[in-house]
């Protein structure tokens, strides 16, 4: 049975904490009512490019909502199954995956702790260094989900997805939470009254204050944020990865599992076909068969899946060493050679980079000294393309390091030279001492000059005379 829900102003009226938790996650993006009613109600219809699609459901059959006012109604009905929801939005109503999310809303955890109370969970927090979450959910399992939402939703595009996801995993490591759970295009459980233990509407963080968090606590390496592409050994052939393959697998595992062998697999050099018959046999022979009520089951297909999908796609080279030590038990980890990859000599590459033309015209100008003509001219002696040209002499003309004339109107022509070098005291210090010796008397000028070494220009020379006695040495006695 659907609720009435009350109208003021055009907008839907908050009545619960519930409503106010989904208000507070979606409401920047999401309109209050379906298109018709907006229409009717605001005089306009037209196309929104930030509406965002939520997904509420079992893990097997969700439903996709865009409107608070059928969010609210949905929520409210016994009849319809909302155990779970996805704290992100999507741009396509029928396809929950990462490469249709629109909008990041949210860092979500899951906490599979039990024995532990609220405070102990603000206390994990604590000692990660993390502000308070903004709402706190007691999962069934007797864990918890927290959550963090953002004062400002995210675009997201591929780069930030991977930011995103990155962030996500050192969160979940401080936080002790469940790395399987880490990404962007993840369900969590529905709150209810009874379920949502902590909720504080006032704690909502802007992104970048998580990114600053990442940048202390987990500083980025550049040598890590590179490809790994040839292992020096078989991660096969650990004992690590041999426990997963041949120790039976219960229920909740087989996914994450099934995943990481076929990463290692994939990382030892295996074809796809070895990879798909090694997965089949782990399935028929240690891996459980069927599923708890409710839940989905694990068929043979979804672990053949999973192979497929890892070797398809090529920013998946290898398991991590940490997920792998957390499913087995045992230590593990593999050392690696790293894709370094030259630059193209310029003969086999179409194009050539600024600095490159940058370097053929002031080669240029070391030859002749001084070039003259239209910079469609100059561009076309030096085969470049018109428009970079304007940029090189840009750069070279904001470094000091040519000098542009141009001339307009009929006949006008550019002219580009290099810049005199100033005639400066043959020392490189400010302080300079030219000694003179006379005879008996020792004459020091202190030259002090100044200069700007910016503009490469002395702006003036000062010199003072001082003489002082010399000790000259007693001449020998004679013989």
């Amino acid at each position: 049975m659907a609720v009435e829900l009350k109208h003021y102003r055009g907008q839907v009226s908050i009545l619960t904490r519930i409503e106010l938790f989904f208000d507070l996650l979606f409401g920047s993006y999401m309109r209050d009512y379906p298109k018709r009613s907006a229409g009717r109600i605001k005089g306009e219809r037209k196309f929104d490019p930030d509406r965002q699609w939520v997904f509420l459901g079992s893990k097997t059959s969700m439903i996709s909502v865009a409107t608070k006012s059928t969010l609210y109604a949905v929520l409210s009905d016994p009849a319809v199954d909302t155990t779970y929801f996805t704290p992100n939005g999507y741009f396509h109503r029928k396809t929950r995956l990462t490469e249709s999310l629109r909008w990041l809303n949210a860092f979500v955890f899951d906490l599979d702790v039990h024995g532990e109370s609220v405070p102990d969970v603000l206390d994990r927090c604590d000692r990660a260094g993390l502000p308070r979450p903004t709402a706190i959910v007691k999962t069934p399992s007797g864990g918890y989900h927290v959550h963090f939402f953002f004062r400002d939703p995210i675009r997201a595009t591929k780069k930030t997805v991977r930011l995103y996801t990155a962030i996500m995993g050192h969160i979940a490591t401080d936080l002790g939470a469940d790395l399987a759970a880490v990404g962007a295009n993840r369900i969590f459980r529905t709150p209810t009254e009874e379920s949502l233990v902590y909720f504080q509407p006032v704690n909502r963080y802007s992104f970048d204050m998580f990114k600053e968090w990442r940048e202390i606590n987990h500083p980025f390496e550049p040598s890590s944020g590179r490809i790994v592409s040839l292992h020096t050994e078989n991660l096969m052939d650990h004992p690590a990865v041999q426990r997963l393959l041949t120790m039976p697998c219960s229920y909740g595992q087989r996914d994450i599992v099934a995943f990481n062998l076929a990463l290692a697999m994939k990382a030892s050099g295996w074809t796809q076909q070895e990879a798909e018959v090694a997965l089949r046999h782990w399935y028929d022979r240690y891996c459980a068969k069927g599923a708890p009520a409710g839940k989905k089951p694990f068929s043979q297909r979804d672990a053949i899946y999973k192979a497929q999908y890892v070797y398809r796609n090529s920013r998946l080279q290898a398991p991590k060493a940490e997920m792998i030590r957390t499913l087995s038990g045992m230590e593990f980890s593999y050392s690696a050679r790293i894709r370094g990859e030259s630059a193209k000599p310029r003969s086999e590459r179409e194009r050539s980079h600024l600095c490159e033309w940058g370097e053929d015209l002031l080669s240029l100008l070391h030859a002749e000294k001084e070039l003259s003509g239209t910079q469609q001219e100059l561009a076309e002696r030096m085969k470049c393309p018109i428009a970079s040209f304007k940029l090189v002499l840009r750069q070279l003309k904001d470094a000091g390091k040519i000098i542009v004339e141009s001339r307009k109107g009929r006949g006008g022509v550019t002219i580009i030279r290099l810049p005199e070098e100033p005639e400066l005291p043959a020392a490189k210090d400010e302080l300079q001492y030219e000694k003179t010796s006379v005879q008996k008397t020792h004459v020091e000028t202190l030259v002090v000059i100044h200069a700007d070494f910016r503009q490469r220009k002395v702006m003036r020379i000062d010199r003072i005379h001082r003489c002082e006695q010399l000790q000259l040495p007693d001449p020998d006695p004679p013989d």
